[in-house]
């Protein structure tokens, strides 16, 4: 039979106090990567949004007809891909080029990190010249 060390008894809730002072940290860097990847998303359907929109302001000939078509077709893009625009995108149709900017909104998981993402296309407009004066 063992008799129990001094070393042993000395030891005595330490692993208690290790977990109470580990599992915070564990979950704030899972809650961290979590939120990176919930922005990282909506960047992705932000970019993808302005530059649907920017395409499709580029190819337009009816100035009113084109920037409807475009917003429309952006808000069913974000509403297909599950997430929301914190504001109705902003739409600059200049002569030669179109900027397009987008604002989504994503789960806020994390409270001191941002909560939306805003991507911005620029694209140059299509210039339709008649043949005689090519």
């Amino acid at each position: 039979m063992k008799l129990p060390s001094f070393e042993a008894g000395h030891d005595r809730g330490e692993t208690s106090v290790q977990a109470v002072l580990l599992v915070p940290v564990v979950l704030g860097l899972f809650f961290l990567a979590t939120h990176a990847a919930v922005l990282a998303h909506g960047s992705h359907v932000a970019n993808l949004v302005a530059t649907r929109g920017a395409q499709l302001s580029a190819t337009g000939t009816v100035l009113g007809f084109q920037k409807t078509a475009a917003l429309n077709e952006m808000e069913q893009v974000v509403i297909d891909l599950g997430s929301h625009m914190s504001q109705p995108p902003i739409i600059y149709l200049g002569e030669s080029m179109v900027v397009v900017s987008v604002t989504i909104d994503v789960q806020k998981i994390v409270p001191f990190l941002p909560s939306t993402v805003t991507r911005t296309a620029r694209m140059s407009r299509e210039q339709f010249i008649r043949e005689q004066d090519r």
